[in-house]
């Protein structure tokens, strides 16, 4: 009778799963205490899938959300359905291109761009960057994305590019979407599992966000 085989990380208890991240079979128990803490799961996982439908996000009392004097209102989501679906297509694929991108980068990324465009609001240019190397990709290939979303509205629909204030309100509300989708684990990801099935499923690949468009 052959040996059973032993979970990769505690090689105590018989693996009962594979897991993506460590490219080999592990126990359930491991499973659940190492998910996002030291493992960096894959968004693809069915366990990691699974376990972000159950679990309940850190909860944010009222007080403590960001932002709240920029005003962002059900009549403008609705009237900027295309850029707001456009923006979380977006942000997500700046995250999925950079190595190592968790909520916290991704949240990171977002403080400096709203801090960016609140300074374009009042009419000043200085762009806020992170210190932190993995949010300053996500937040450099967002903007690269912002910019052609505006060059595609005046190439090709002849429309004058978004205002900054629109843009800022924007990035406000997937921020404090973000800060109400976050598990608290070191290398959590709830936020961005939650973006990636806001958005239409046949777009979540690396490839330019204009396809949405």
């Amino acid at each position: 009778m052959s040996e059973p085989i032993l979970c990769k990380i505690c090689a105590k208890r018989r693996a009962r799963r594979a897991c993506p991240a460590v490219r080999g079979d592990i126990c359930t128990t491991c499973c659940g205490t190492e998910r996002e803490v030291s493992l960096s799961c894959p968004l693809d996982c069915v366990y990691l899938m699974d376990a972000h439908q159950h679990e309940k996000p850190v909860p944010v009392a009222p007080g403590d959300i960001a932002n709240r004097d920029v005003e962002v209102s059900e009549e403008f989501l609705q009237s900027h359905e295309e850029f707001l679906l456009y923006c979380t297509y977006s942000l997500l694929q700046a995250a999925l291109r950079t190595p190592g991108a968790i909520d916290s980068d991704v949240m990171t990324a977002l403080d400096a761009l709203i801090q960016t465009y609140r300074t374009l609001s009042s009419g000043l240019i200085y762009e806020t960057r992170p210190e932190n190397n993995v949010a300053a990709s996500v937040q450099r290939i967002f903007i690269e994305s912002v910019e052609e979303y505006q060059n595609i509205r005046a190439e090709r629909e002849g429309l004058g590019g978004l205002r900054n204030s629109e843009i800022l309100a924007t990035l406000v509300f997937l921020h404090r979407l973000g800060q109400q989708n976050q598990n608290g684990k070191p290398r959590g990801r709830m936020f961005l599992d939650l973006l990636k099935h806001l958005v239409p499923q046949t777009t979540v690949q690396e490839q330019a966000p204009s396809i949405i468009l």
